[in-house]
C-alpha cells in the first residue's frame, strides 16, 4: 500500500491506499485505511499476544503448532505443484523450440516468425529455470517452526509492558500487514487486517473459553502437586 497524508500534513489524518489499484484497478479495490487505525490494531494484537504468551505461555505454543502443521502442508503441497508445473512446461518448452524448427525447415513458418516465436519460447524456458532453483532450495531447507516460535517467544517475554507501538518494535516483531478491502455486514463496513509476525508468520490468539480451560488444568495441576 501507498502513504499518504492530508493537505494539513496532519498526521492523524495519515492513511495507506491500495498500490495495486493504483497500478491495475482489474485487480483490486480502491480501498484505504487510516494510519492511526493500522497502529491500533497492531497494538492490540501485540498486547493480546503478550498476554498470551505470559500467562499461558505452552497452550499458545500448541496451538501455533497445530495450526502450522496445517497452513505449512498446504503450502508446502502448493510449492511442490508449482516446481512440478515449472518443470514440465520447460520439457514442453523443448518440444514446441523442436517444432517451430521443422516447420521453418519445410517452409510452413517464415524465418522472421520462427525467429519472433523461438525467442519467445527461449524466453519464457529460461525465466523458468532461473526459478527453479528457489523453489527447490525452498522445499529442501523448509524446517519445522518449532525453533522459531520459540525465539518469537522468548522475544516476548522480555516485554514487560506494552503501553505504544515504537518504530523498533515495529521493526523487531513485524514482518508484514496486509490490509483487505472493506465489506459490509448488517449495514456496518468491516475492515479484515492480517498481521504477520516475523519468523512465525500469522498467530492465532486463544479464545477466551481455551484460556479458562487452560487456567483450570493449571490450577489442577498446582492442587494435585499440594496435595
Amino acid at each position: 500500500m501507498y502513504y499518504s497524508v492530508t493537505n494539513n500534513y496532519k498526521r492523524e489524518q495519515a492513511y495507506f491506499f491500495c498500490s495495486s489499484f493504483r497500478k491495475n484497478s482489474d485487480e483490486c479495490s480502491a480501498h484505504y485505511i487510516r494510519e492511526k487505525v493500522v497502529m491500533e490494531n497492531v497494538l492490540e494484537s501485540m498486547r493480546r499476544i503478550l498476554l498470551n504468551v505470559q500467562a499461558f505461555e505452552k497452550e499458545f505454543a500448541r496451538k501455533q503448532m497445530e495450526c502450522y502443521s496445517e497452513d505449512k502442508k498446504k503450502e508446502l503441497a502448493e510449492k511442490r505443484r508449482e516446481l512440478s508445473k515449472a518443470k514440465k512446461r520447460i520439457a514442453e518448452i523443448d518440444g514446441l523450440i523442436q517444432k517451430l524448427y521443422e516447420d521453418n525447415a519445410i517452409g510452413k513458418i517464415s524465418d522472421e516468425r520462427y525467429a519472433t516465436l523461438s525467442m519467445s519460447y527461449e524466453e519464457e524456458q529460461r525465466d523458468l529455470k532461473a526459478a527453479l532453483p528457489d523453489m527447490e532450495t525452498y522445499l529442501e531447507s523448509e524446517t519445522d517452526k518449532t525453533e522459531s516460535l520459540q525465539r518469537f517467544i522468548d522475544k516476548v517475554k522480555r516485554i514487560t509492558e506494552l503501553k505504544e507501538l515504537t518504530a523498533e518494535l515495529v521493526h523487531e516483531f513485524i514482518d508484514k500487514i496486509v490490509v483487505h478491502a472493506p465489506r459490509y455486514l448488517d449495514g456496518k463496513r468491516v475492515q479484515l487486517i492480517d498481521i504477520y509476525y516475523n519468523g512465525v508468520g500469522i498467530l492465532r490468539e486463544l479464545t477466551p473459553e481455551e484460556m479458562e480451560e487452560s487456567f483450570q488444568k493449571h490450577m489442577a495441576e498446582r492442587k494435585a502437586k499440594t496435595a
